[in-house]
Formats: C-alpha cells, structure tokens, sequence
C-alpha cells in the first residue's frame, strides 16, 4: 500500500489532466485498482517460480513430503488472494486519490490529514513490530537449542555407540557382551532393554514408609543391566552400581537424589523398600541425571535391574581417537553372533541431539520467513521514504536556499523514519518477551532471557531501516533546490 501511494502520488498531475476532460472517479479508481490487481498477478508468476525452486528445500527443513498440486479449489484460492490483495494493497490510493480536486490535483498538491498519515505510519510500525518479533524469536530459539546441545546431563553421551541385538538368539547374551568388553577399542559396553533417552520407563508400587498410598506414587523406572551406569560415567552420590561380581539381581534397585530426598531415606543404603510382596534393597543412590529430553524435570528415579538376555539394546563407550578401528571390530563381533542381520549403529550424542528436532526446524524455519518480514519492511519503509520525500521537495528546497546544508536535510528526513522504527521497538517488545517466555516454558530447563536480546533485536532493527531510507534521504538531500522550486 505505501509503495502504491508513492508511486501514485507522482501521477498527481495526470490524475488532474483526466479529471479536467472528463474520467470519472470511478474510472480512476478501476485504473489504480488495474494495476494493482496486475502487479499481484505478476508476482504469483514469481511466486509459484519461487515455490517451484524451494519447495524441496522447504520439505527437507519440515520433515514432509510436500508438493505442489494446483487443483481447481487450489486455484481458485490462489486467485482469490491475488485478487484480494491486490485490491487490498491499491485500495488506499485508489479512493484517496481519486477525490481530488483536479485544480489541487493539476498544482500536484496532496492531503496531508493526521489521519492518513497514521495509515502510513502504521503500516511501516507494523511491519517493523513484526520483523522484531521474529529476530528476538531467533535470538532465543538458538540460545535454547545451544543450551540444550551443551548442558550437563549428568551422564557422559561423547563416543557411545548404541545398537540393538536382532532375532532370536541360541547363545548366551552374556558371552557377546563378555566379547563386546574385551575389544582393545571399547572401554566398556553394557546393554538395557530401552534407551536412557526415552524417559517414559515407569513403576508404581513401591512403599517405602508402609502405606498403601506410596503405591500410587509413579517413579521413573529404566531397567538396566551391568555396566549401564559405569559406561555412561553416572556418578554415584552413595553406595555401588549393579555388581557382576556379586550376582545383583532383581532384588536390588539403586535410586537417584530425588526419589532419596522425596522418600526422606537419611540413610538409604542397605534400606529395603516393599514392591508388591515382596522386598528390594537399596545399594546405590546416583547422583541425579536427566532421563530423556530438558523438557522434562529431573524426577525421583529407581534402577530396576535386568539381566543381559532382557536387554536387546546394547552401549558401548569407546576410547577416543579409535572410533573407526573399534566400530570396524565391534561390526565383525556383532556379524559373528547375529550372522543374518545387518549392524546398525548410532551414537548416543546425535541421538539426544535428535531429540530437540522439531525446535532445529523451528529456527530454520524461523530464519526464514525473518529475512522475509525484513525484506517486507524495508519495501514498507522505503515506499513512505519516497511518499515523503515526493511531499517534501519543495520544503527541502527552501530549506537549502535557506542556509541547510544536505547531511542536515537527511538528518531531518532519517530521523522521521528512526521515530517509526523506535515505536515498532516499544511495541514488539513486550510481545516478542511474552512470547518467547511461552515458548521457553515447554522446557524444564532453559536459558534466561537477558535484556541483550531485545537490545540486539531492536539496534538490527534500526541498522536495517537506516540502510533503508539512507540513500533515498540522500538523494533526496541532494537534489538541487533550482529544479524543485521551479516546477509549477
């Protein structure tokens, strides 16, 4: 709309010629409106073009199988927005210009109304509202997701490899797993019927204080086997990790601090604890650790023991530096005791990473359609530049007979358009902080939001519309007054 006013504005005088030998009103609006449409039509060809080019990007991004499919409905649809904006977008200059007298339209005069000049002004803050908005929304996308990539987990994911034993086996799990530890590469292996990334193992019925009402109380509860804990580097808090050695077995469990501090054990270890009807005893107690994604807050936690014929997945951490040499060896091992299944393997660390996927597409995402708002209002900008700057020719260029010099010219006309970009700055950001606070929320961890990032958003912000309205301020500056006082 303010690209289309300014562009109109400089047709003042054929508007005036037409009016003066008879158009009608209406047909001047049916013209603004032509060229309008037109130009809406002119950018789906682009558009589609566009969508053409990146819609397999746009797919690879989302996760989606996406394609273009015009079907009538579709198409339909498309005109119907290309027509709405087009009449939308050239309906301002269209109505308002069109009334002119056409002696003031002849002597290129055009209403200067508070009220018209908001509808400008407010398209431009708008715009900018909105491209702060997005900033601020990358700025803390990407913070949250660095967070989350780089937290202490308290468990240590660097060079584990997980995989799952296939088919049935005539073999004692225990005799791979003995082989899988004796590989110069593994530092050790172990292996747990789920995955320390799933965080959905639970188990109720325990009661620990002889009430029937501790039952109720759901733990999250993974079943491991030996070795889990030692190679994933957990760190007991007291007591020991499921021993071999001592032929542990379902009758132990080892806890994390929470369940300790929610069950109000002052000295746990040795405890024994009622499941069902039978008793467990306490021999370790882990410092806490979190079980599956930081969306979810640390809870109380029980080690239920599985020996290694229940545990299907297997990890094995290996010495740094060897990672080719040992997986080659420990593919070689696996061929040898599943023959008729492929190895397949990943590495703990980009699994967890895979579980933050949807937020990664989000700031893709999000980078995306930032550059797209920006490149919106800059144009919104741009076009009220030159809507000003065609108002103002005339007081530029008795300002400059006056005595201005032209970087003060450009000073006045910058500083216009700073006071709109500052507005949109007051505005977006309570909304870009309300926003952002929503989203963070969905994470039991995550980072604050520190003032910077508002600044950060808001000087970008400024930086863009400077660059913006710069070279149309100084043109306009430089224009000499001779050729601007002269026109009649």
């Amino acid at each position: 709309m303010n690209l289309s006013t300014a562009r109109a504005s400089k047709k003042m005088r054929e508007i005036g010629v037409k009016k003066a030998i008879g158009a009608s009103r209406g047909t001047l609006v049916v013209q603004f409106l032509g060229e309008s449409i037109l130009m809406a039509f002119l950018s789906l060809i682009v558009a589609v073009l566009l969508v053409t080019l990146l819609l397999p990007r746009f797919g690879a991004i989302t996760g989606k199988a996406l394609y273009l499919d015009v079907g009538l409905e579709v198409m339909v649809a498309i005109i119907g927005i290309v027509l709405f904006t087009g009449i939308i977008s050239g309906s301002y200059p269209a109505f308002y210009l069109s009334r002119f007298n056409p002696v003031m339209a002849l002597r290129g005069k055009q209403g200067t109304a508070s009220s018209e000049q908001w509808i400008r002004n407010g398209l431009v803050i708008m715009q900018f509202a909105i491209s702060v908005i997005f900033i601020v929304g990358i700025l803390v996308i990407d913070r949250q997701i660095g967070f989350a990539r780089t937290k202490n987990l308290g468990y240590d994911r660097d060079n584990v490899i997980v995989f799952q034993r296939e088919g049935r086996h005539d073999f004692d799990p225990e005799v791979f797993l003995s082989e899988l530890n004796s590989l110069p590469g593994v530092v050790t292996a172990a292996s747990m019927p789920g995955s320390i990334l799933d965080g959905t193992d639970n188990q109720s019925g325990y009661s620990w204080r002889g009430l029937e009402s501790d039952r109720e109380y759901v733990f999250k509860a993974p079943r491991v086997g030996y070795g889990v804990i030692e190679t994933l580097g957990m760190e007991m808090f007291m007591g020991r990790p499921f021993s071999r050695d001592r032929n542990d077995d379902n009758s132990k469990i080892v806890l994390n601090e929470s369940a300790v501090k929610m069950m109000g054990l002052e000295d746990p270890i040795g405890r024994t604890i009622r499941y069902g009807d039978g008793e467990q005893e306490i021999i370790g107690v882990v410092k806490d650790f979190h079980y599956g994604s930081i969306h979810n807050r640390i809870e109380p936690l029980i080690f239920r023991f599985r020996g290694p014929g229940d545990g299907k997945n297997v990890m094995a951490k290996i010495k740094a530096g060897r990672e080719r040499a040992t997986i080659s060896q420990i593919e070689g091992l696996y061929e040898e005791f599943h023959p008729r299944y492929p190895f397949e393997y990943s590495f703990l660390d980009s699994d967890y990473q895979a579980l933050y996927e949807s937020e990664n597409r989000v700031s893709v995402l999000s980078k995306c359609f930032t550059v797209v708002a920006i490149i919106i209002s800059s144009l919104g900008l741009f076009g009220l530049a030159a809507f000003t700057a065609e108002r103002r020719k005339k007081e530029i260029g008795i300002r400059k007979v006056l005595g201005q010099s032209a970087p003060q010219v450009v000073r006045m006309l910058s500083g216009e358009f700073i006071k709109l970009v500052l507005i949109s700055i007051a505005l977006a950001t309570p909304v870009a902080y309300l926003l952002s606070n929503s989203w963070l929320s969905g994470f039991a961890y995550h980072i604050e939001l520190k003032v910077w990032y508002f600044l950060g958003a808001g000087l970008m912000a400024l930086s863009i519309a400077l660059a913006t309205v710069a070279g149309y301020s100084i043109r306009t500056a430089n224009i000499n007054p001779v050729e601007t006082l002269k026109e009649e």
